[in-house]
């Protein structure tokens, strides 16, 4: 299994409806179509925190906004289960490769 850097955890919300979402970006995946980002995170990814540790979470959905700067900001639902001090700004998330 392999892991590859999708990006840093910029934002963490919580909604009451769909739970948990972090948020980030990364200027590698600007040029990339929505559908193969969307591949590329799979149903489960990778969570890194700061202090080293290591979570696999399961992805509920994905939504990927383009800003006027032409970049993508690409946030993955968690869920209801996962509480968003689970997931501090600055933690790194990676999709799973097999």
């Amino acid at each position: 299994m392999e892991a590859k850097m999708l990006f840093g955890v910029g934002l963490v919300i919580d909604t009451p409806e769909f739970g948990t979402i972090v948020m980030g970006a990364n200027e590698g995946l600007d040029k990339q179509l929505p559908s193969t980002i969307k591949e590329m995170i799979g149903d489960q990814i990778i969570i890194k925190k700061m202090d080293g540790e290591e979570q696999v979470y399961g992805v509920v959905s994905i939504q990927i906004n383009h800003s006027i700067a032409g970049k993508k900001n690409i946030g993955i639902c968690l869920g209801k289960e996962i509480f968003p001090e689970e997931v501090p700004a600055g933690s790194i998330v990676y999709c799973i490769h097999d």
